[in-house]
């Protein structure tokens, strides 16, 4: 169970959940956490990016693509990892601004 310091009121019909304000520890150890998983998702893009690529030397190998195929293919691939990759690190300067703002 995490303490995070939520106090429970009831009125007899609803339950309201008061949240304490984030303290500055608090704000950078979610930032940390954040970009731990921002970290996790571009390993996994990159992964993805390297199966892809695999998938098309194999397609070269076995003549059914031409090696200016294999070519363009891959870097339309890298073209996507690129966009994916650059979206997770602006989303990730933009939260944490948005975060550490007190």
């Amino acid at each position: 169970k995490a303490n995070i310091g939520v106090n429970p009121n009831s009125d007899g019909e609803k339950i309201i959940l008061n949240f304490p304000a984030m303290t500055v520890d608090q704000r950078k150890d979610t930032v940390k956490k954040m970009k731990g998983m921002g970290e996790d998702a571009k390993v996994s893009i990159r992964n993805d990016r390297q199966k892809a690529n695999n998938d098309i030397k194999k397609l070269e190998k076995d003549k059914e693509i031409t090696s200016d195929e294999s070519k363009a293919a891959q870097e339309a691939v890298q073209k996507v990892t690129d966009g994916f990759i650059s979206t997770i690190d602006s989303t990730l300067r933009d939260k944490e601004a948005e975060i550490l703002k007190v």
